[in-house]
């Protein structure tokens, strides 16, 4: 081999695997499989969603939703395990790997889906005490745009349950069970971290949210109900900065007004 031979000093590659969690094949003569592809993905983009709200919002909705999502992914990955469902083309290696039943992608949506439509039919008790004429109008819009939200989620969840069996990597009914299945996850997850607490804020569920709530406030974090943006920082909270740390903070739950001191006490 000549000297000039830009791979003659190159050592020999290792066994090499490609990354099954975004490596997707796809028909090119079929005009939707492009974007059923990306929809396949976008699960996972939600991960990086969850990421970025996090850290410029830092709201304790934010954090539990996408706890419950990882924790989504557990269960797939642990039912896979229970039914041992094969995927549809068997020997295929790059057609889906692992077992198939249920689908993690659909799981994945349907838990999105099922916790959407829950925040969506309780946003009336999160903005509970907010009785001005503005404000009413505001609740006008609000419960459109949030119709609009829930149609686009359902729309997006059922793209993504149909790109598993158009990209061949599910069958029908694999995809029905891990829809099925997200939605019952999805489902009594927002009732232990979202209804129960906040209707009921004195039970267990809701005493335990409230402590993981004080500490989450405790170091930056911001409580409450809320999806949206928040004022201050990370490490302005009163676990970091103690008792001289200025104004004092409060957090509305529920339309009862809890106010947190000087002092880190709740009122």
């Amino acid at each position: 081999m000549s000297s000039l031979d830009p791979n003659a000093a190159l050592s020999p590659l290792p066994p090499l695997k490609s990354f099954s969690l975004t490596h997707i094949l796809y028909d090119p003569s079929h005009p939707l499989s492009i974007p059923l592809t990306l929809l396949s993905l976008s699960p996972i983009f939600l991960f990086v969603s969850y990421f970025t709200l996090l850290i410029f919002t830092r709201r304790l909705t934010i954090l539990l939703l996408a706890g419950g999502q990882v924790g989504n992914e557990i269960l797939s990955w642990g039912l896979k395990r229970v039914f041992k469902g094969e995927r549809p083309y068997l020997g295929w290696g790059e057609v889906g790997t692992g077992y198939g039943m249920p689908s993690s992608h659909s799981q994945a949506a349907g838990f999105l889906v099922a916790w959407g439509i829950g925040y969506a039919f309780t946003l009336a008790k999160r903005s509970a005490g907010r009785e001005s004429a503005v404000e009413k109008k505001r609740e006008i819009v609000r419960n459109w745009r949030n119709g609009i939200y829930v149609l686009g989620l359902l729309v997006w969840s059922l793209g993504v349950s149909y790109s598993r069996w158009h990209l061949h990597y599910h069958t029908p009914i694999q995809i029905i069970a891990g829809y099925g299945a997200g939605l019952l996850a999805g489902s009594a997850y927002f009732a232990l971290t979202e209804y129960i607490p906040m209707h009921h804020p004195h039970s267990s569920i809701g005493r335990i949210r409230s402590g993981i709530e004080y500490v989450w406030e405790g170091i930056g974090g911001v409580g409450g109900w809320e999806l949206g943006d928040a004022p201050g920082g990370w490490g302005e909270g009163c676990l970091i900065l103690g008792e001289g740390n200025g104004a004092a903070q409060s957090t509305d739950v529920a339309g009862i007004r809890r106010d947190v001191g000087k002092n880190g006490k709740r009122d």
